[in-house]
């Protein structure tokens, strides 16, 4: 059997289970089915409209209009590259090398290659459809700026599907290798690098405006282009779509078809090298795997197991006035979480930039020294931090409870009842996030140089903000679970996901036009300080919020309580 004829049995197999899982949800789920579709047209239009103004701003500034258009397209495709071979990875890696169905597929009279391309090509599908939804709002304002026909889109579809399928197998090399011989040793020197990265944005502390602001225009725009310029690079895939829609947007028919057809070949060599690597270094990288797997006389031969809480596990159950079922249970959520690199490492890599980004307010390049300019980027940042703790709660705490699996009837007979797992998951995944996110907005407001007072206000909000996603997300996880799937991409893809990612878009927009309420009073009073907020509007408006958080964190809470207090939850199983 060929590698192609086993990868198109294995692509017709999915594909009629996908059609079937279609077919039952279309026609159980018509309503969420409904909701879900005009949800995706709607944040399209409003996504066109939006792109569409701001690059019409862009466009039309004096001299550099131009050459910063051109230049957000570079940095855009740069960086959906990057998300797509982190994210391509991610699920590559969970479909190889922790699904239970790749210990009978592996054992299969099929060839090693194709069930390495399967997986790849599986996991573009799962993690490119986000950023075809995202990117074609995106793509026709581009052709609206440039004044393009139908043709424009027709030269970049193909092009932006190439660099899907680069991303998707650079991805899957990436992972066999780390797979194959990474060691923990390494891990240390990354540690190191990332902590001397996070030092060298220390000194902003330190730093004042008008130190790093010269007032020249010109000298401001060089060092901004200059450090962009790698999202330039010529052999960067990235690079190659931006110059095709450059190129597309400019009526250029020969460039276009030069890039496309590189594109092109550049995709089939990328699938040519990964059946290559996986029919050399695929199984090698398998048995590692299942040779790290801990048997059954694990603990016995680990030291380090322990059967019995030490005095530090003893002191903090005592502290955290647990029941010693509970405690047991919060471990046991710690050391998965722990024993997860993936989800660990998206964790960290997103509060990294978080972090980096809030200590670096100062250089955007407003002038910070204005009430209006800074109530502005004090709004936009909490927004942006809600926005990545909605995409970490609907990623990591929306299958929590669908990720127990087959297993969950051990949680039901153990001391603790279902819903009071459900609480302690709520407890545990809501006030660790909670600290991290308060910590980035005391950071971002000390960074604006933004009075206690205010200081005060954000971190409030954010605590709200973080407790109701996370109670949204977890709730909605029990509400609607999946036991028969054990990858969390597949999980968060379905219905119940879109509905918890749609939900929390519509609780931070609600929760954002409360919070706003007092700086547009204060900037409609001609304040010139951040001092004069009257203090009765921000606790009206943190009322206002804390309802929005029992409607839309309170409310699926109960429900889902109350549901997994019924001994019939575990029919799904």
């Amino acid at each position: 059997m060929t590698v192609a004829h086993a990868t198109s049995l294995l692509a017709s197999a999915h594909w009629r289970m996908l059609l079937h899982k279609l077919r039952f949800g279309l026609r159980e789920n018509r309503l969420l089915s409904v909701t879900v579709g005009s949800f995706l047209v709607l944040y399209g239009l409003a996504a066109y409209f939006l792109v569409l103004r701001g690059l019409e701003f862009v466009a039309k500034l004096p001299l550099i209009g131009p050459l910063l258009t051109e230049r957000m397209v570079f940095l855009l495709f740069f960086f959906f590259f990057v998300m797509l071979v982190i994210s391509n990875a991610t699920i590559t890696g969970m479909g190889l090398f922790r699904r239970k169905d790749m210990e009978w597929q592996v054992a299969l009279p099929l060839p090693p290659r194709s069930l390495v391309l399967w997986k790849t090509l599986e996991g573009m599908l799962l993690a490119s459809w986000g950023l075809l939804v995202l990117s074609a709002p995106i793509l026709l304002a581009l052709a609206r700026i440039y004044e393009a026909d139908a043709r424009f889109m027709l030269a970049v579809v193909p092009a932006l599907m190439s660099l899907v399928m680069i991303a998707a197998n650079v991805s899957t090399w990436i992972l066999i290798a780390l797979v194959r011989w990474a060691k923990r040793w390494m891990w240390k020197p990354v540690a190191v690098v990332a902590v001397l990265l996070l030092v060298r944005t220390l000194p902003v502390w330190n730093s004042s405006y008008e130190t790093m602001n010269s007032g020249d225009l010109t000298a401001s725009l060089n060092q901004i282009l200059r450090h962009t310029e790698i999202c330039m690079h010529p052999l960067l895939p990235s690079s190659w779509v931006a110059e095709t829609i450059q190129a597309a947007g400019r009526g250029m028919a020969e460039r276009t078809v030069f890039f496309n057809l590189v594109l092109l070949a550049y995709a089939l060599m990328s699938i040519v090298i990964t059946t290559r690597i996986a029919g050399a270094h695929f199984y090698p990288a398998w048995n590692r795997i299942m040779s790290a797997a801990p048997g059954p006389d694990h603990a016995k031969e680990n030291p380090r197991f322990r059967t019995q809480p030490g005095r530090f596990a003893e002191g903090l159950r005592r502290m955290l006035a647990l029941d010693r079922a509970s405690f047991a249970l919060m471990v046991k959520e710690v050391r998965t979480f722990v024993r997860e690199p993936v989800q660990w490492g998206q964790t960290a890599i997103i509060f990294g930039l978080l972090l980096m980004y809030s200590m670096n307010l100062r250089k955007l390049g407003y002038d910070l020294q204005s009430p209006f300019w800074i109530t502005v980027v004090s709004h936009l940042n909490l927004l942006v931090c809600c926005l990545a703790l909605s995409t970490l709660t609907t990623r990591f705490i929306y299958p929590q409870f669908s990720l127990e699996g087959q297993r969950l009837w051990i949680l039901g007979l153990s001391p603790l009842p279902l819903h009071r797992v459900l609480a302690l998951k709520l407890r545990l995944s809501a006030s660790v996030l909670a600290l991290l996110m308060v910590a980035l907005v005391v950071v971002s407001g000390v960074s604006l140089a933004l009075p206690w007072k205010r200081i005060l206000f954000f971190s409030a909000s954010i605590l709200m903000l973080s407790y109701g996603l996370t109670s949204l997300a977890l709730s909605l996880g029990a509400l609607v679970p999946n036991f028969r799937e054990s990858n969390p991409a597949r999980i968060v893809s379905g219905f119940g996901g879109t509905v918890c990612l749609i939900a929390s878009f519509v609780y931070i927009v609600c929760g954002m036009a409360l919070l706003v309420i007092p700086s547009w009073h204060n900037l409609k009073q001609e304040a010139t300080t951040l001092v004069g907020y009257d203090s009765r509007i921000e606790l009206m408006a943190l009322g206002g919020l804390a309802v929005l958080t029992v409607v839309f964190g309170g409310l699926p809470y109960f429900f889902a309580k109350k549901r997994t207090k019924n001994l019939e939850y575990l029919r799904h199983l």
